[in-house]
């Protein structure tokens, strides 16, 4: 008798090992269009943040003029960070600082945390303002960048700028309204239980309350369960926009049922996704350091290393000197603006393959599934049309289209 003999050819790691696509994120937030929207965006932030501080600087309050502070910071007067020495990689605290997925979402997140701390109506109104506009810029170069993102994952195509821009600004408002909502029911939330707070001034109030406390409870549940799921999830809901088209209840609805359905599988996902980041923002940094490094030593050899520091420092060097100076500037900050785009082009992408991930998990929905408006239209019901004895029938251009297809 002959067996049947079958030679394994090939194995599809990325059905095996699903999570292998996050390295995906890597190549996808090295795409120059991913760099350039991201260092625009930052630059976008800046710029907002200190609108913001100079509309609402008080001398008065050193809490408020040092976070005015702190904020009032050009992403190119930021030093790039020297990479690390081999020993300090196995260093936990190197990975957390050093982590672009960890960095973007701090930065990006910080005045709305930092909103719910603030000691003054100054400063929760200034971190508000700062918030709001960073969650404006974000809307549209962070969804960019995740629809980006999204359909090269689903089908290894690029999309042209016009298309990008035209989906992005279809759904600005799906992506702007998205993250607000939960943070809207806290305050809701928080204003009813305020009420209570006014009535416990007296003795009845008190009693009032203690009769009603686990109402209280309550509320300061939901108030918990909005945070921590807008807290852990606010990142998918550029995904859940990205990937299937939908309106900003859709991206709630994904964000929190991926949250509290598969918690462990997201922390995982996420951990991977930071510990491939880092190696990303080492070779980048690395790069855009030697670039700065290696063209300051080259260009010395002909100006000598005194013309060269003094043009990179600006001094005098007379107006036509000072005007070059000034280009010089403008190009190495471009340089580093761009590198520190990067930080925030990983930060998109990799939360839209954990998106797509998580979606596979708990939706059972492949990851060649993304939503394409053109495939929609193409893809619809034909036309009708009346005839002449009333009866509607499909229209003769449609069942040409039909034909040729």
């Amino acid at each position: 008798m002959v067996e049947d003999r079958q030679a394994l050819r090939s194995i599809a790691w990325l059905e095996v090992f699903p999570s292998l696509r996050l390295f995906s994120a890597l190549r996808l937030a090295l795409n120059f269009r991913a760099l350039v929207l991201a260092a625009i965006a930052i630059a976008g932030t800046a710029a907002g943040w200190r609108v913001c501080g100079a509309i609402f600087a008080d001398s008065a309050n050193p809490l408020l003029e040092a976070q005015i502070s702190h904020n009032d910071i050009w992403p190119w007067d930021l030093p790039l960070p020297p990479p690390p020495p081999v020993g300090e990689l196995s260093s936990i605290d190197t990975w957390w600082r050093q982590s672009p997925l960890l960095m973007a979402w701090s930065e990006i997140s910080r005045p709305f945390r930092q909103m719910y701390e603030a000691p003054t109506f100054s400063g929760f109104a200034y971190l508000l303002s700062c918030g709001l506009w960073s969650l404006v810029v974000w809307s549209f170069f962070g969804g960019a960048i995740s629809r980006q993102a999204a359909v090269t994952i689903a089908r290894e195509e690029n999309q042209s700028w016009a298309k990008l821009a035209g989906f992005v600004r279809s759904r600005l408002g799906a992506y702007f309204i998205a993250p607000l909502f939960p943070i809207g029911g806290t305050f809701l939330a928080a204003a009813l239980l305020a009420l209570l707070g006014l009535a416990m001034r007296s003795g009845l109030g008190v009693l009032a309350a203690g009769v009603l406390w686990p109402l209280v409870l309550l509320g300061g549940f939901m108030m918990a369960f909005l945070l921590i799921g807008l807290f852990f999830g606010w990142p998918l809901m550029w995904g859940a926009i990205s990937a299937e088209g939908t309106d900003s209840f859709g991206a709630l609805s994904h964000s929190y049922s991926y949250v509290y359905q598969r918690p462990l599988r997201y922390l995982v996902y996420a951990v991977m996704a930071a510990l491939i980041g880092v190696l990303g923002w080492f070779l980048v940094s690395l790069f855009a350091t030697w670039i700065l490094e290696l063209t300051r030593w080259a260009v010395s050899w002909g100006s000598g290393t005194a013309r060269v520091d003094a043009v990179l420092a600006r001094e005098d060097l007379g107006q036509l000197g000072n005007f070059g100076a000034g280009l010089v500037q403008f190009w190495n900050n471009c340089l580093k603006t761009v590198a520190f785009g990067f930080i925030f082009s990983y930060f998109w992408s990799a939360t839209t393959v954990i998106y797509f991930l998580l979606r596979r998990l708990v939706d059972a929905t492949e990851i060649d599934e993304v939503f394409l408006p053109e495939e929609q239209e193409l893809h619809g019901l034909p036309s009708l049309k009346t005839g002449p004895d009333g009866v509607p029938a499909v229209a003769e251009d449609a069942e040409a289209v039909g034909d040729d297809s």
